[in-house]
């Protein structure tokens, strides 16, 4: 598949478009296709290891709330810090996914403001929970 912006893809809304690359609010996504989706289509990932967290909170309240708590600590991670964060700890962490998937259930799917180049600018995201 070749990059493609976010918006060009087939769908009228977010959701829709989201699903068009096989991701739905509820179902299984594979962190290898989500880092993918990241990299060809420039949206955002998060990965919360807390469920409780991941169904009832934001993103933005929970970057407000843990906002003093080092990464490392959070109960959530953006995927492409997850990959940096688990290869520190494990080298070859993302060739050993190539031969064992690992699934996260898709908590949510929308659009948030977030600053691009100091301007607040609508961003993709999806929210899964690894656990």
């Amino acid at each position: 598949m070749t990059a493609a912006p976010f918006e060009s893809l087939p769908g009228k809304d977010t959701r829709e478009r989201f699903a068009s690359l096989g991701i739905t609010e509820g179902g299984e996504a594979d962190l290898l296709a989500l880092r993918t989706i990241v990299r060809d289509h420039d949206v955002e990932v998060w990965v919360y290891f807390d469920r409780e967290v991941a169904r009832t909170s934001t993103i933005e309240a929970d970057l407000a709330a843990f906002e003093m708590v080092p990464e490392a600590d959070r109960p959530f991670m953006e995927l492409r810090r997850f990959f940096a964060f688990m290869e520190d700890i494990e080298p070859g962490f993302a060739a050993a996914m190539e031969t064992e998937p690992v699934t996260a259930k898709v908590v949510a799917v929308g659009d948030r403001e977030a600053y691009c180049a100091c301007v607040l600018v609508p961003r993709p995201y999806v929210k899964v929970f690894l656990g």
